[in-house]
């Protein structure tokens, strides 16, 4: 056990190196869809000076090899204390400190290079590494009430128990481990990535972040752009019937019951705009078998002609590798 923690240990200090190291480069950074593309960079920098005052609040950071750069912040950027877990105050952000940032990829041309900030996190300590700010890209619910979330472009597995402490930024509501869809932005603790591909990690502490809407490109096989999905409520949502036949679906409209059916030959369904509410069925001739129906954090709409459903769906009637989120980009 000793052993399996050293050499994980060693790959977290790798893997932090090199991501320190390309964030360290000057030139700017495509914002590509590529699933190949890291959608974040992240890395402790030391804070040369800030400006929080003027209206693009801003401040001048360096890296492990001295290379400066700018970030930007927003309203919607998150600060962190990684201790305790809450919301911490720009006050808190002094110059000569210490921050662990999540920012980019893309980045001007200017000297020193400016990226958008999205999250600080504050208040670091040696003892342990500092909060992950993480996006779920596949969501499983397993059987014993844990969820495991794949993130960072495929190479983390993390399973959250479902005894983790759960809550979310900012907000009031009551969240729990099973609110976390795909899409979700959100901050866990972990020290130890076990040695495996992707890698896997546990945590007993979860942060969930607001999820801002927004618009996604969707791409089939790897490289056929196929049209739009959005991010709704923070749930990915997708044109149905232009998602599930790109996945090999009959795709067709129950005008009497005002229902959608899918049928691939092996497994089927019905969905009913307005209802939150999905299942999987057999369509193999003679075969009996049917999910108990599961929301999926967002009912079917219809808009223009076109259906509107969580993108998750099609993971809960091909498996969950089925669709992935990469940034803004979801794969099919």
């Amino acid at each position: 056990m000793k052993k399996t923690r050293f050499l994980a240990a060693l790959l977290a200090a790798a893997l932090l190196l090199a991501t320190a190291a390309f964030a360290a480069e000057p030139a700017s950074v495509s914002s590509g869809s590529s699933s190949a593309q890291p959608y974040r960079l992240s890395a402790e920098l030391t804070v040369v000076s800030t400006d929080f005052e003027s209206e693009h609040p801003s401040l001048i950071v360096t890296d492990a090899s001295g290379n400066e750069m700018q970030l930007n912040l927003s309203a919607s950027t998150a600060v962190l204390d990684t201790q305790t877990g809450l919301p911490a105050s720009l006050s808190s952000v002094k110059k000569g400190g210490a921050v662990f940032a999540f920012y980019g990829p893309a980045s001007t041309r200017s000297i020193p290079p400016q990226y958008a900030c999205e999250a600080l996190v504050v208040n670091l300590t040696d003892a342990h590494a500092p909060a992950h700010l993480l996006t779920a890209e596949r969501v499983t619910v397993n059987t014993d009430g844990s969820v495991t979330v794949l993130a960072e472009s495929g190479s983390l597995l993390l399973t959250i128990p479902a005894s983790a402490a759960v809550s979310p930024y900012k907000m009031k509501n009551i969240v729990k481990s099973t609110d976390i869809r795909m899409g979700t932005r959100f901050f866990a603790w972990y020290d130890v990535v076990a040695l495996s591909m992707p890698g896997q990690a546990g945590t007993d502490k979860v942060v969930l972040l607001p999820q801002a809407d927004g618009a996604l490109t969707m791409l089939h096989e790897g490289d056929i752009a196929i049209g739009e999905a959005k991010i709704e409520n923070g749930v990915v949502m997708v044109p149905l019937r232009k998602a599930a036949e790109a996945l090999g679906f009959t795709v067709t409209w129950n005008a009497k019951e005002r229902t959608v059916g899918l049928n691939n030959g092996t497994v089927q369904t019905v969905v009913t705009p307005g209802m939150d509410s999905y299942y999987m069925a057999s369509a193999i001739p003679g075969a009996i078998g049917m999910s108990a129906p599961s929301a999926l954090g967002a009912a079917s709409y219809i808009v223009k002609g076109v259906t509107w459903a969580p993108a998750e769906l099609l993971n809960l009637l091909l498996g969950d590798s089925a669709v992935t989120l990469r940034g803004s980009t979801l794969l099919l």
